[in-house]
């Protein structure tokens, strides 16, 4: 009798290629007895995808055995899907694996329960064992490493299964012809497993503070051409710390090759190595030369001395990520870093301080993240230590934790973060206020902190405004904590309530003390002019507030600017300008730019926040260009 094996896997994005299902069924085929009596089918959906349609999906499968990767994002989900299935077929097996429900069998199996098992570690070994145990007519898991389930009413695990040191135990499921090449938008490749640091709110692949194991070159070459030929848009290297190892430069100019080859991937996503910036520095540039790294996730989390000590970060040199940020901008690359807010030990004024310092170091922009508690990390075992709070996270997908309180952040010194987040990202990151908040800031008038939380402080005053209205409904809501929030963030504020906010931001600057002063002032105008559109076919806008240093008209394409002389020096200080001419001082301003896309007005809400966060990150991507107009110079 042949027994169906459906593995599932319930993605952050679409079309991904279920790399962990590939490695499990690949083990499998190793033994010729389950090659003859098991039928593999691999299951990989967005997370998003209506529950109804899910289950629709697993039960035409009408597997024997449903094998579940489960993480932080997808596992209350899992758990609906998973009672539902064996609601409708009770002698159904199902096994759950994945860093959120490993070592906690108690809270996903239920008492005598004969059918449901935890996998607690590495999968390979432990499924391939478990699914030969399915098939046996004893049916005994005792013998089965790595394993959870009930026998009777009795809870057993057996002991760990060890790591697998040597990868070659694992064959490609790439080259194994396991994966359509044409299927997939996203494709993944490990090139070693394991990381070498222990962040106690990371429970990266099971493996934090462990021995870096690494796949042969020759697999991940051959790997990465099949990856180039397969006509993906997105490869993601899933590894803890890419640029770590030295072959990761050859890696890397390897994937470019193939790209040239090719024309596949268009994009690579990697997680930087956290203290060896040049060989980061050598990648990125490798990468950025062939097109193929818009943007560069900088994992910074704090600058708190205190607070890196705390989440088991200060062995992680800041000094590395400067340097790595320095290099990006550079080379202009579109970067963000990923801070954390509240982590033990950050209060208010640090986390404040901390931003304004990266605005001073020349951070391009940031990603704001909740600080969420998962099964199997430290942080989470020393609630009480911190004096943490939490939430249940609102996604109905999710079963993370969200931290609201901590000994140094009560509720409302909280949401004063999340605020001065907003603002960080509104006049610095989408480019608010970016040359003014320089400007006052070099010049001692108002630091980056002073500019940012006096905007708090007056938005708040505007509590009509759309703008305001959205921060504090995102802040009530706990909103605020969903990934698409931020791009939300830059669709009210670069797009629905453009215009809008372009006068909240005039009533701010006239309320403050530099209002006179004639560089801020046109500063301020550049600012106004400069803050990019989302949209490739949305009407540019004529600029509505009175201008008093820049002379402003609207194109179909973006704005003719003539400014006075005298404001030519400053001007070149924050505004790149195309042409020779160091003297004109009559400027098209383009808005229109090969990044964006027309507007998705057949496209859900969620979908268009999604793009606005993608393209958030990519804002250097996005700034309009200012060329010389060639006629009114000569006419000058």
């Amino acid at each position: 009798m042949t027994t169906t094996v459906a593995f599932v896997e319930l993605t952050v994005f679409p079309r991904v290629i279920p790399l962990a299902s590939g490695y499990m069924e690949a083990v499998c085929r190793q033994d010729p007895d389950l090659v003859r009596s098991c039928r593999f089918t691999k299951i990989s959906l967005p997370v998003k995808t209506p529950y109804e349609q899910v289950l629709q999906t697993l039960e035409r499968a009408d597997a024997d055995v449903y094998a579940f990767s489960c993480y932080v994002w997808n596992s209350r989900a899992v758990r609906r899907l998973r009672d539902a299935l064996q609601a409708a077929k009770p002698n159904v097996d199902v096994i759950l694996g994945g860093p959120q429900v490993m070592n906690h069998a108690h809270e996903y199996l239920r008492c005598g329960e004969r059918h449901a098992f935890i996998c607690n570690g590495e999968g390979e070994r432990t499924f391939a064992n478990f699914l030969r145990a399915v098939r046996s007519s004893t049916r005994d898991f005792s013998e089965v490493r790595g394993l959870s389930f009930y026998d009777d009413e009795r809870l057993i695990t057996t002991p760990p299964e060890p790591r697998i040191g040597a990868l070659t135990e694992i064959p490609s499921p790439i080259l194994s012809g396991l994966f359509r090449s044409d299927d997939y938008t996203w494709v993944l490749i490990e090139t070693n497993r394991g990381c070498p640091f222990k962040c106690n709110y990371c429970f990266w692949g099971a493996a934090t503070g462990s021995r870096v194991h690494q796949f042969e070159d020759t697999r991940l070459v051959q790997e990465l051409e099949w990856i180039g030929q397969s006509s993906c848009l997105y490869l993601f290297i899933a590894d803890a710390n890419f640029g770590m190892l030295k072959r990761d430069v050859d890696l890397a100019k390897t994937i470019v090759r193939v790209h040239k080859t090719h024309g596949s991937p268009l994009s690579v996503f990697f997680c930087a190595s956290k203290n060896t910036p040049d060989r980061v520095e050598e990648i990125s540039t490798i990468l950025h030369d062939a097109g193929l790294v818009s943007c560069q996730a900088v994992a910074l989390q704090t600058l708190h001395p205190e607070t890196l000590a705390r989440v088991n970060r200060a062995n992680i040199k800041s000094s590395s990520y400067l340097r790595l940020q320095d290099s990006l901008n550079r080379q202009g690359v579109s970067s963000y870093v990923e801070m954390i807010w509240p982590l033990p030990g950050e209060t208010l004024a640090t986390f404040r301080a901390g931003l304004s310092q990266l605005c001073q170091m020349g951070a391009d922009s940031f990603i704001v993240y909740p600080l969420m508690l998962i099964n199997n990390v430290d942080l989470k075992a020393r609630r009480q230590d911190y004096g943490l709070v939490t939430i249940p996270d609102p996604d109905p997908n999710s079963e993370a934790e969200i931290v609201i309180e901590t000994s140094e952040v009560d509720r409302q010194a909280y949401e004063d973060g999340v605020r001065y987040a907003y603002a960080v990202i509104a006049l610095y990151a989408t480019r608010g206020l970016r040359a003014l908040a320089r400007y006052l800031d070099t010049s001692g008038q108002s630091s980056y902190d002073e500019s940012f939380w006096a905007f708090v402080e007056f938005a708040r005053r505007c509590s009509h405004h759309p703008w305001t209205t959205f921060c504090e409904r995102s802040i009530r809501n706990f909103e605020h904590v969903a990934f698409a929030n931020q791009g939300e963030l830059a669709y009210v504020t670069l797009h629905a309530e453009r215009d809008a906010f372009d006068e909240l931001l005039e009533e701010f600057v006239d309320s403050q003390p530099y209002r006179d002063d004639p560089v801020a002032r046109f500063l301020f105008e550049v600012d106004l002019i400069n803050r990019p559109y989302m949209y490739l076919n949305t009407p540019i806008t004529p600029k509505r507030p009175a201008f008093a240093r820049c002379r402003v008209t609207t194109t179909t394409d973006g704005y003719v600017v003539e400014i006075p002389s005298e404001h030519l020096p400053v001007l070149r200080e924050h505004v790149r300008i195309e042409g020779d001419d160091p003297t004109a001082t009559a400027f098209t301003v383009k808005h229109r730019r090969a990044c964006q896309m027309p507007l998705m007005a057949h496209k859900s809400a969620h979908e268009n926040f999604m793009y606005c966060q993608d393209m958030r990150d990519h804002m250097r991507d996005l700034l309009p260009v200012w060329q010389i107009v060639p006629q009114l110079v000569a006419a000058s």
